[in-house]
């Protein structure tokens, strides 16, 4: 039986082999691509092109006796280190990153994957040289990193705005770009503060939360009064690996009201009845029962619970939430109606 078994890994090793191989040429000819793109100036992400190769995969592994579950498995992975390798950045940016959050992290993860000069720094010195460790980057002191930055990084909360109103005027010269999630009366400052003290203000905002190598998502690009270089930017961040969207203030801020401030309302609200409904209909093991779909919506759920003061602040801040609230509550209020009963 052992002998048998032996030879039965012995193949399987020489198949592993092969696969790897493979791998390995796939990533090679995805590089390639990856050139391609970089010249006509396309995005890494290519959905539909993803799309077609989901149902390639999906159809030819049924045929084949491989279960959805294990392509649904390989498959992002696959997609995501294709992507990795397909970033060509173009010259070296320095790039001086003021804080060390979850965003930070992030966007500091995917600067040092493309090979760009980065610093970080901050008003907690033991914060900002941690996080600089942990992806082999540099710690200045706020002083020398505003003087050494090309781009600077706003990687704050809307919080911090009297601390960037504080150190605002030592960004003359300089291009800086927020990353918060609603701009409304924040970009107007910031615009203003840009005039007064001459530096380039074009605002962004990372449509993803604190993920490490961000490679294939999608960052918003809003330009301001005196934004002089924005293709430059929209070139810096697809050569980073994102994909790209440039926008109005108000375009922005209405998007968002549906797909951040509606979708958090709504999943804040499913949040509360499950925890109200399991104490009520005394379900005490509740994950016995959980169906496929609602292993996703609770992994949603657990994700916004995890950023709930952040969630809270775009719930806030948005010009538009309570219009699109009123209105999330009135279609309750429909279908529950049409529900009857």
């Amino acid at each position: 039986m052992s002998a048998e078994i032996d030879e039965l890994r012995k193949e399987i090793e020489a198949i592993d082999k092969q696969i790897l191989e493979l791998l390995s040429r796939r990533l090679k000819i995805s590089a390639k691509i990856g050139e391609i793109k970089s010249r006509i100036g396309k995005d890494v992400t290519d959905e539909k092109r993803e799309q077609k190769v989901r149902e390639y995969w999906y159809n030819y592994a049924r045929n084949l006796g491989i279960p959805d579950s294990m392509v649904e498995s390989i498959l992002p992975i696959l997609f995501s280190y294709s992507k990795m390798v397909q970033i060509n950045p173009g010259k070296k940016k320095n790039i001086t990153v003021i804080g060390y959050g979850g965003m930070a992290r992030s966007l500091i993860s995917l600067f040092s994957l493309v090979g760009h000069n980065v610093v970080v720094t901050g008003r907690n010195k033991e914060k900002a040289e941690r996080l600089a460790s942990e992806f082999k980057v540099v710690y200045m002191d706020l002083d020398s990193a505003l003087n050494w930055g090309e781009y600077i990084i706003l990687a704050l909360s809307p919080s911090s705005f009297d601390y960037i109103l504080r150190i605002s005027p030592k960004f003359t010269s300089k291009v800086v770009m927020d990353i918060f999630s609603s701009k409304n009366e924040i970009f107007k400052e910031l615009e203003k503060l840009s005039e007064i003290y001459s530096f380039n203000y074009i605002s962004t905002h990372p449509l993803f939360g604190p993920i490490t190598y961000p490679v294939g998502e999608r960052i918003v690009i809003i330009p301001s009064k005196t934004s002089k270089n924005v293709n430059e930017i929209v070139n810096f961040w697809r050569e980073c690996g994102l994909n790209t969207t440039v926008s109005t203030v108000e375009e922005h801020e209405k998007a968002m009201a549906i797909v951040q401030v509606l979708a958090h309302f709504y999943i804040l609200g499913l949040h509360r009845s499950i925890d109200e409904l399991r104490k009520e209909l005394g379900i005490e093991n509740l994950s016995n029962f959980y169906t496929t779909n609602f292993k996703e919506l609770n992994k949603i759920i657990e994700k916004v619970s995890n950023i709930l003061p952040v969630i809270l602040e775009i719930q806030k801040s948005n010009p538009y939430a309570y219009k699109v609230r009123d209105i999330g509550v009135n279609e309750l209020q429909k279908i529950k109606e049409e529900l009857g009963g």
